[in-house]
């Protein structure tokens, strides 16, 4: 889903308007009802285990797990609560508490839990990421990234979604570790060259650092079909007007397609006060105060 872009001499980017179906959301109702039925017979099935062998841990740990990702946290702290009664010693019981309390929205014991666990087990991809997002949760960006790029150092294939995580974490921290967050993005497209959530990261970082060259080269990587998309529209206007096509930009911004309330709402990047005042004045400054804004409602 990218775009081969046309350009107008003298002219920047030739922008255009696509719109697209919602059948994704009519084929994902369904399946997130399957899921969740299909958890309650597991803990069920769990459960009737259970009452024929009251003291197996590994039935606890299963059904705690179960219960915590079906949300209902006070029975998974229970079943975890047990597992501690059983075998205080069990190697596992802090990483499965842990990323409950980070889940559950206690952060704080969360990361304390895990940082017990991880001081045994190091390089535990999964426990990682869960303690990365209990740091975000308490406001700690710089610490999860650390802990994303642990994992990606540590994995043989890591996924580009952790690329994602680690340059986003970085993004939190304020806009003088962009360069950083955008070196992390070049690593994962090096690795994941088609990957369109990378190239989105990758071009928001460059608009708003103002490296044109840099995000020009990015989206021009992309398919014509994703580039005709409303919000990839959105950023070539925004790499317009930071190239001297102020005009263009602000013609396209301001137009009635471009403002069309279907259309804001599937490119989801910017505020209506932003796209009013862009639509206004395109100026190179506004638009790259735009491009940070994008990054921070990312």
């Amino acid at each position: 889903m990218f775009a081969n872009e046309t350009k107008a001499p003298g002219c920047g980017r030739q922008l255009l308007i696509q719109t697209t179906g919602l059948i994704l959301l009519w084929v994902l109702a369904p399946l997130a009802v399957y899921a969740h039925t299909d958890l309650q017979l597991q803990i069920e099935q769990l459960t009737a285990q259970m009452e024929q062998a009251p003291g197996n841990v590994e039935l606890y740990l299963k059904r705690g797990n179960l219960l915590r990702r079906h949300g209902d946290w006070a029975l998974a702290r229970a079943d975890f609560k047990r597992v501690r009664k059983i075998q205080p010693d069990n190697e596992i019981i802090d990483w499965f508490d842990g990323r409950l309390a980070v889940e559950s929205g206690q952060a704080e014991e969360g990361v304390r839990l895990l940082d017990r666990f991880l001081s045994a087990n190091p390089n535990h991809a999964i426990a990682l990421q869960n303690r990365a997002q209990g740091h975000l949760a308490l406001g700690q960006p710089l610490l999860a990234a650390g802990d994303f790029a642990r994992v990606i150092e540590s994995s043989a294939k890591p996924a580009p979604a952790l690329f994602s995580a680690n340059a986003m974490a970085l993004v939190q921290a304020g806009p003088e570790y962009f360069y950083a967050a955008s070196e992390v993005v070049d690593d994962g497209l090096n690795r994941f060259p088609t990957e369109i959530s990378l190239a989105e990261i990758g071009v928001d970082l460059s608009l708003a650092q103002a490296r044109t060259t840099r995000a020009d080269d990015l989206i021009d990587r992309l398919p014509a079909t994703i580039q005709t998309l409303p919000q990839w529209q959105m950023r070539s206007a925004l790499l317009d007007c930071l190239t001297g096509h102020e005009e263009v930009a602000t013609l396209w911004i301001g137009s009635s397609d471009a403002n069309s309330a279907n259309i804001r709402q599937r490119r989801n990047l910017l505020e209506r006060e932003w796209i009013d005042r862009l639509s206004v004045n395109a100026s190179p400054e506004n638009c790259q105060q735009a491009s940070i804004e994008i990054l921070r409602r990312r």
